[in-house]
């Protein structure tokens, strides 16, 4: 009777701790909203933060995938690995895609409309309430539709950006003069179908290279427009090498 009692006992617990588990992944992720001409748009986002002595100082990977873009990103366990390894917080984040707005150049893609505006007020909310955070060190990564923020959020704020890795972007806003920031390009040998990635990430490394700025740039033989883990092991290589040079 007792070995059944502790059986019970024991099935009881496993279930109490699934069923938490359960809920606990069920919780929406935190968001803000942000007026875009009069619309208001939803940004969710996740925050991880390593463990750091007191009065130490990380700073951010910004995370931004392809669509659709969910603050998931970068939450796998070897990403969980980089930040604990090299003390840098990741802060992931999802942008609701409008199609109507791409042609005036006002959808989540272009960071000057207002979906930079939507990262700066996240940094501050998360800032304020980890104060390990250093916001004046951010590194951004980011798949297709992703990297196109990113590359334009950098070009924007480079007083903020270190780094940037940016994948099969589907757009770039042209360098006009030299930034500090350091770019990692990458797009796959086929990925130049109907959106033209291939060329237009080559004329964008080119442009770079003739500003003096800091870009990297491969292409993934074979590859079509989809993400790889080389890119993300490419990724967090990049971004080790510029947190260790303190940058």
């Amino acid at each position: 009777m007792k070995i059944f009692a502790r059986g019970l006992l024991t099935i009881f617990f496993c279930l109490s701790v699934l069923a938490a588990a359960s809920l606990a992944q069920a919780q929406p992720f935190p968001e803000i909203l942000v007026d875009n001409q009069g619309v208001w748009q939803r940004v969710p986002y996740h925050i991880y933060v390593p463990p750091v002595p007191a009065g130490v100082k990380v700073p951010v990977l910004v995370c931004v995938g392809g669509l659709p873009s969910g603050p998931d990103e970068c939450t796998g366990p070897q990403w969980r690995n980089f930040s604990n390894r090299n003390r840098v917080a990741i802060l992931g984040v999802g942008f609701t895609f409008v199609p109507e707005d791409w042609p005036a150049k006002t959808s989540y893609q272009y960071a000057q409309a207002w979906s930079g505006k939507a990262l700066l007020k996240i940094l501050d909310i998360v800032g304020k309430k980890n104060p390990a955070l250093d916001a004046q060190k951010l590194y951004m990564f980011g798949i297709s539709a992703g990297a196109q923020f990113c590359l334009r959020f950098a070009q924007m704020r480079p007083d903020l950006v270190r780094a940037v890795a940016a994948h099969a972007s589907g757009g770039y806003d042209y360098p006009k003069g030299y930034i500090p920031t350091r770019f990692l390009i990458t797009v796959g040998e086929l990925d130049n179908q109907e959106i033209k990635r291939l060329d237009m990430a080559r004329e964008f490394v080119e442009l770079c290279r003739q500003q003096g700025i800091d870009v990297r740039f491969e292409v993934i033989p074979g590859l079509t427009h989809r993400q790889t883990q080389k890119q993300d092991s490419m990724s967090r290589q990049f971004f080790f090498h510029t947190v260790k040079q303190g940058q």
